[in-house]
């Protein structure tokens, strides 16, 4: 569900700024977020972050009375996500493996597994390419960049990654085992 609201978010709070004021905006960001949070079902700090974001972005925008403010919540969650990739690549638990896990049919061979451990790495610097572009959205200080980024244009870094990751290992890790 956070990613249906990552698409809208940018879009739909420039749009409702065209007629409301931020502090009016901010409120409504900062009822949404708590109706949010609210409804989940399952109180576990992956679920309930989203909504928290939104929460502490809609009240710093209210009370400082600025829209940069409620730019910050798409690089908020990019930093969220370097965060996890982080602690799960140090950990031993990878987030990228538990997904390829999932998505396989078979069990994976421990050098697959291996590979796909070290290839967090990879998403890491990925992530950290992400924030870099976000902050670098967030001083050019334009609005329709901004939409554009913080819509869909971080999906397409990390899409544009695993095919990057897809080729890699299908015509290099593959060839080597």
């Amino acid at each position: 569900m956070h990613i249906l609201f990552s698409f809208l978010y940018a879009p739909v709070v420039v749009v409702l700024l065209s007629y409301f004021d931020i502090k009016t905006v901010s409120l409504g960001l900062l009822g949404f977020g708590m109706i949010w949070l609210l409804s989940i079902k399952k109180r576990e700090i992956k679920t309930m972050l989203f909504p928290l974001f939104y929460i502490a972005v809609a009240a710093g925008a209210y009370f400082m009375d600025d829209f940069l403010v409620l730019k910050f919540l798409p690089l908020l969650i990019s930093l969220a996500f370097i965060f996890f990739l982080m602690a799960s690549y140090f950990d031993n638990d990878s987030i990228i493996l538990h997904f390829a896990r999932k998505i396989h049919k078979r069990p994976l061979a421990e050098k697959e597994e291996v590979y796909i451990n070290r290839s967090t790495l990879f998403w890491i610097a990925l992530a950290f390419v992400n924030i870099l572009l976000h902050i670098s959205v967030l001083l050019l200080n334009n609005n329709h960049y901004w939409i554009i980024y913080s819509s869909f244009g971080w999906y397409m870094v990390f899409i544009l990654g695993g095919v990057v990751q897809f080729l890699h290992r299908h015509f290099i890790f593959l060839k080597r085992m």
